[in-house]
């Protein structure tokens, strides 16, 4: 441990010593802690990330409520004693998922949206909703079977992924501009007229975001930066990545990867991994 180590990077020194105490994948890691690899990551490299995902991480390192703090502070994590528990397992089962959005419910909240940007009422959307009944119904019945990998964390594209974090947050649209001129070097432009025409998907090529503009984005709605770039490759450059089950490597191509591929992609990554940390 170097004395000029910032506290930051002492934490991510502490987090790999821990994983390597413990003879844990950083992919089981993650999913101990009920976050994505590349949050893990982020850590690993020094990367502020909030209290709470500090807090699942304590659980998945066997660490005691405040043990990060403590690091930070330039102290000593506490391990949970597990000297009494009778459990052969010597690991801790993985903690609940929080509750997120369902799909029914994001559809909902979009819906709604939309009629009142529309200028809809309750009764227009009767016929309508009977209408894109039939829609799912052909599509059922002609629809064959190629599933694809759309992105790594099964979103499909920025615009989706915007609509649905605002929502849940109980956003405006004159919020998420607000908060984008807030976000570190903010960039010009992401005004309510922008982000409404992102959520339909409506941008103009020359109104493409860039690094700036998602990573305003990313701050504004509390999402991962990597996950709102790799959605925005996904639907404005169809670029689409592949990660392997241990996060280390990544595969990206143009188009959407069939199944076949992806399967392929997995077995060339694993041969190439980086070796656990002895």
């Amino acid at each position: 441990m170097t004395d000029d180590a910032g506290p930051l990077q002492r934490l991510a020194e502490y987090i790999e010593r821990r994983i390597s105490e413990l003879g844990l994948e950083y992919a089981e890691v993650a999913r101990l802690a009920g976050f994505s690899i590349e949050v893990l990551r982020k850590m690993r490299l020094g990367v502020k990330v909030r209290g709470s995902t500090y807090r699942k991480l304590e659980r998945a390192l066997q660490w005691e409520h405040g043990s990060v703090e403590a690091i930070l502070a330039g102290g000593e994590p506490t391990q949970v004693d597990t000297s009494a528990s009778e459990q052969p397992e010597r690991r801790r089962p993985e903690p609940p998922a929080e509750p997120g959005l369902s799909p029914a419910e994001a559809l909902r909240y979009a819906t709604s949206a939309f009629a009142q940007r529309l200028g809809l009422k309750a009764d227009d959307l009767e016929d309508i909703f009977q209408a894109v009944r039939r829609d799912l119904a052909g599509a059922e019945s002609t629809r064959t079977p190629d599933p694809t990998d759309v992105s790594p964390y099964g979103t499909p594209d920025l615009s989706a992924m915007v609509l649905e974090a605002r929502l849940a947050a109980g956003l405006s649209l004159a919020d998420v501009a607000r908060l984008t001129a807030e976000a570190p070097g903010a960039p010009a432009g992401l005004d309510e007229g922008w982000l409404s025409r992102l959520e339909g998907a409506a941008l103009t090529p020359d109104e493409f975001p860039e690094h700036p503009q998602l990573d305003a984005l990313a701050y504004a709605l509390h999402l991962d930066p990597a996950r709102v770039q790799e959605a925005a490759g996904v639907q404005f450059m169809n670029v689409h990545s592949v990660w392997s089950d241990d996060g280390q490597s990544r595969a990206v191509g143009v188009g959407p990867v069939s199944a076949e591929d992806h399967q392929k992609l997995q077995v060339l990554m694993q041969m190439y991994r980086r070796a656990p940390r002895k």
